[in-house]
């Protein structure tokens, strides 16, 4: 049944491609890009460098039938070879791992150097009649504030790490938005992943004081209750933001301790064009959360409950343009229970109006537990990347 349920978007796909070059009333429209990244994975740079190379396609379909109606399949597809698929022979069968309630991930090819992947991430219908919003299907859902960490996101938390993949992972959902006045609106949401967990919530927004304020309350993979907060405004200029959410189970929930997590951010832009970012995020960490590396947490599946691996984190960026057709900034990260680092320096160059080229840079330090010898070793690992980026 899942491969036929995949077939049928894969048949939509290519024939959405032939009415659009048919179509002249302009309710169907297609966008997307294509990419070509080199990169190289090290321990030390005198070291032994992993080299592999990922063309990576996304297309983005929309439909407007009428008025009131949108439906919209998105997909993207990946092509991957190189050293890491020999050294790892599960890597590809990672890649093709989808975690929602339908699996719509499929390793086309994966053989013992390359592997071609295709997943759709988006696939839904959406209905408008007044102030209400009805949206069904494979959606992202998005109610966080922050930049890096996202407390209030219990549907789609982001993967900061992953920069290749802006649009990230959507939800099997069905979501319901009421809008009653100036920055005010009402949701619900529910979802399923694919261990059948249910995950829904109510969110209330509305604007006082100038600052965007935000409730939720709901079941988190039906073994939680969440309440959480959060805030958008500015200071004199200077962007401030937040979220909160508290986790308490639902089984022994007076005998438990509960879970919480924030976050809270800043950003300014100064007259030079320099943009300041920082960021904080406390975690009350689940007891048996444990990572013995970088690895482990940079490829894992991410929760809301799972977003860093220290009880406190540190975030600052800067970033800024060189000249009108290049960009530079540089990202920090500072992880003090494992006494780490993460630095992100990254610059863009276009090429063309549609074209992008970046160097990119992502070096990890920290203290792990050996689970094995149960002794504290320092673990380092970097990436390189070179990236060429058309979009259409």
């Amino acid at each position: 049944m899942r491969k036929i349920f995949q077939l049928f978007f894969f048949c939509l796909l290519f024939l959405s491609e032939i009415l659009i070059a048919q179509d002249q009333t302009k309710k169907l429209d297609i966008n997307g890009y294509i990419s070509n990244m080199q990169s190289v994975t090290m321990e030390d740079v005198e070291g032994s460098w992993i080299s592999d190379n990922l063309f990576h396609n996304r297309v983005n379909i929309f439909w407007y039938p009428n008025s009131a109606l949108t439906g919209s399949l998105q997909f993207r597809n990946r092509f991957m070879y190189g050293q890491t698929l020999q050294l790892n022979p599960d890597y590809a069968s990672s890649i093709d791992e989808d975690y929602g309630l339908v699996d719509l991930s499929m390793n086309i090819l994966n053989k013992n150097s390359f592997f071609l992947n295709t997943a759709v991430d988006r696939a839904f219908l959406q209905y408008t009649k007044g102030n209400l919003v009805a949206t069904l299907g494979r959606q992202r859902i998005n109610w966080g504030q922050n930049f890096v960490w996202n407390p209030n996101d219990l549907f789609n938390v982001q993967n900061f790490f992953d920069f290749d993949y802006i649009e990230k992972q959507g939800s099997d959902a069905i979501r319901l938005q009421y809008y009653n006045g100036f920055a005010a609106s009402f949701e619900f949401a529910a979802k399923m992943d694919a261990q059948d967990r249910l995950t829904m919530a109510g969110y209330y927004r509305f604007n006082k004081w100038n600052y965007d304020i935000q409730f939720l309350a709901g079941l988190f993979e039906e073994s939680d209750y969440v309440a959480g907060f959060g805030w958008a405004g500015d200071i004199k200029g200077a962007g401030f933001r937040g979220e909160m959410s508290y986790f308490r189970p639902k089984e022994n929930f007076i005998d438990t301790s509960a879970q919480v997590y924030v976050s809270v951010s800043g950003d300014y832009t100064l007259p030079s064009s320099l943009y300041l970012q920082f960021e904080c995020l406390y975690s009350k960490l689940p007891p048996d959360f444990s990572i013995s590396s970088f690895i482990e947490y940079y490829q894992g599946a991410l929760n809301v409950k799972r977003m860093s691996f220290s009880e406190w984190s540190l975030f600052a960026q800067l970033s800024a343009p060189a000249s009108p057709l290049l960009n530079w900034s540089l990202s920090f990260m500072y992880f003090p229970d494992i006494n780490g680092f993460y630095t992100y320096p990254a610059i863009d160059y276009s090429l063309k109006e549609n074209m992008m080229f970046s160097i990119i840079l992502q070096v990890f330090s920290g203290e792990f537990t050996d689970s094995v010898n149960n002794i504290i070793e320092r673990n380092n690992i970097g990436f390189g990347f070179l990236r060429y980026k058309l979009n259409f």
